[in-house]
């Protein structure tokens, strides 16, 4: 009957989780609920319900998951997952053991499911975030916990049909025709990207003679220092890239006079608009 109830629970488990994206309602059975704080490394901080049962603080399993930055999915009826860039975590009802990153962990209490979410003990799952319950008020039975990690490895942008992907596990930017579904892979050289200390970003520009300019920008978010990867188009082909790293202020790429600016780490060429011809080039 177990079995049963958490096949059919799954589908109302994942629809919930995307409406109450990070803990659960609250029901006529409030006093099972305490306060979590969620400190997270990028700088966030969350304050949820969350549930509390024979003593035991648990952690909804989607929800944090989510929250940092990994997918979820069923393998098999009774098996749920939480994968992504360095991180897999996998949890099975009725049994207390999880797999952390291939490693057997001990939770002390079997996962629960109650009132549309998945909850397991929250030490375990702050653990297995590479974070730490910091405090628990034994007063209100508020829990703290503290250096949760966001293991976001994907970046997306799209523009006039094609789509713009860069994966942390190769730094590169994979280009996609969403309508013939051809992809081509331009390397970028973006090396540890790892979004708890650093932003990135995508954008992009047309000149006045309709050359596509990407740029791309990997942001210090403690020095605010950055690095920029530019890349220009022409009829979506790549004519110029260059890559600078360690600015320290914003750098205009698009010049007033209607050149464009590529800037590397050793060099300042000025582009022609419309042919992508090299007009001048200085040393930084």
């Amino acid at each position: 009957m177990k079995t049963k109830l958490w096949k059919y629970a799954v589908a109302f488990i994942f629809m919930m989780s995307v409406l109450f994206p990070l803990g659960a309602p609250k029901s006529d059975a409030a006093s099972k609920y305490v306060e979590l704080e969620l400190q997270w490394k990028d700088g966030r901080i969350n304050h949820i319900q969350t549930l509390l049962k024979d003593g035991v603080t648990y952690g909804s399993f989607f929800s944090l998951g989510s929250g940092a930055g990994l997918n979820w999915k069923m393998e098999g009826e009774n098996t749920a997952v939480l994968s992504g860039y360095n991180k897999r975590v996998v949890v099975r009802m009725g049994s207390k053991i999880a797999e952390v990153n291939g490693q057997k962990v001990d939770m002390g209490r079997e996962p629960v499911w109650y009132i549309s979410h998945l909850y397991v003990p929250i030490k375990f799952l702050a653990s297995a975030l590479d974070g730490e319950v910091a405090n628990q008020d034994l007063k209100t039975g508020k829990v703290t916990v503290t250096g949760l990690s966001n293991y976001k490895d994907t970046f997306y942008g799209s523009v006039m049909g094609y789509n713009y992907t860069i994966r942390a596990a190769t730094g590169d930017i994979e280009i996609t025709n969403v309508y013939t579904g051809q992809k081509n892979s331009i390397p970028l050289g973006i090396k540890n990207i790892d979004v708890n200390t650093h932003d990135l970003t995508i954008d992009f520009k047309f000149t006045p003679k309709n050359l596509l300019v990407v740029t791309v920008e990997y942001t210090n978010r403690k020095t605010k220092d950055y690095d920029l990867y530019t890349l220009i188009f022409k009829n979506q082909g790549l004519i110029r890239k260059s890559a600078a790293h360690g600015l320290t202020e914003k750098f205009e790429i698009l010049k007033p006079d209607g050149t464009i600016q590529l800037m590397d780490d050793q060099n300042l060429r000025v582009i022609d608009d419309g042919s992508g011809s090299v007009l001048e080039v200085t040393a930084r």
